[in-house]
């Protein structure tokens, strides 16, 4: 008989869940056995897959990342307006979403920086190039926005980008202190006050 392949799609399926579960309860209090009730795998079978609880809540960081990107870049696409606008807007739908779910409690990558990016050199460097990759990602956004002439020049975007991911990783744990996005909504509101260039009105 000839051996079948891996199911990539089940792999798939339990990094989705995974992530789903560190978002909601957090990476130390999600069990292994919580992780393969809800993925409906056995501890075998999980263990193809991953070496250990650790490598897994790595993969589900570079997986939900992977996603988060393509999702960014697909909707900003279609979107209608300037740079900035399109960016507020996807902004917005994000608080949107967590708004609709508060208890799950939104960005995985901001949720796990707080909880466990000291927890071991592997969880460190796989945050760290996270973050990095999502502050560069935002730098880009910024410098084209400055070069369609909708936010400010006269701050770097590398000061920009630093604002706005620490600003959004703060916002997030009062989230949690508030059950409400609130924060998310408040901050959102500032620094676009802050850096946009206001409409000319004649």
């Amino acid at each position: 008989m000839t051996r079948g392949r891996r199911p990539e799609h089940s792999r798939e399926k339990i990094l989705e869940k995974g992530a789903e579960l560190f978002a909601r309860n957090g990476y130390n209090a999600t069990g292994l056995k919580e992780i393969l009730d809800t993925c409906e795998v056995s501890k075998g079978s999980f263990y193809n897959f991953f070496e250990n609880k650790e490598k897994f809540a790595v993969e589900i960081i570079n997986h939900h990342k992977s996603i988060e990107f393509a999702r960014w870049e697909e909707q900003m696409a279609i979107l209608p307006g300037s740079y900035l606008s399109k960016i507020e807007t996807m902004l917005n739908e994000v608080i949107a979403e967590y708004e609709a779910d508060i208890h799950c409690t939104g960005c995985l990558l901001a949720n796990l920086t707080g909880e466990v990016s000291q927890a071991s050199p592997l969880f460190s460097e796989a945050i760290r190039t996270s973050n990095e990759e999502v502050r560069q990602t935002i730098i880009t956004d910024m410098r084209i926005c400055q070069e369609e002439g909708s936010v400010r020049q006269d701050i770097p975007p590398e000061e920009i980008a630093e604002m706005i991911w620490n600003g959004w990783q703060g916002a997030m744990l009062q989230v949690k202190v508030e059950r409400s996005a609130e924060p998310l909504r408040r901050f959102v509101t500032s620094v676009f006050k802050l850096i946009k260039i206001p409409e000319s009105k004649g």
